[in-house]
């Protein structure tokens, strides 16, 4: 039950992370309402994203491509982005 809870914990984290980050570039909340933290039956956090408009997912690849971000694992495992160390030319 403590991996279930903690499973749960960390899809509800990263679920709000991604949910925040799409609102920045500018995805309508409406467009968001698929998004859904899960546990996978092996105890795995996941976020379930359903299906998008493809406007939707034309605007965040288009995000995506334009970002040089890297990308990090925090001492706890989760992943962080570092879009403020990151120049053009990396």
């Amino acid at each position: 039950m403590e991996i279930y809870k903690s499973s749960r914990k960390a899809a509800a984290d990263a679920h709000e992370v991604l949910r925040q980050a799409l609102l920045a570039i500018g995805v309508p909340n409406r467009d968001l309402v698929r998004l859904a933290p899960r546990v996978a039956p092996d105890g795995r956090p996941m976020v379930a994203m359903g299906t998008w408009n493809a406007d939707v997912v034309q605007k965040v690849a288009a995000h995506l491509m334009a970002s040089p971000a890297h990308v990090r694992a925090a001492p706890d495992g989760r992943v962080v982005s570092d879009h403020v160390g990151v120049t053009r030319d990396e």
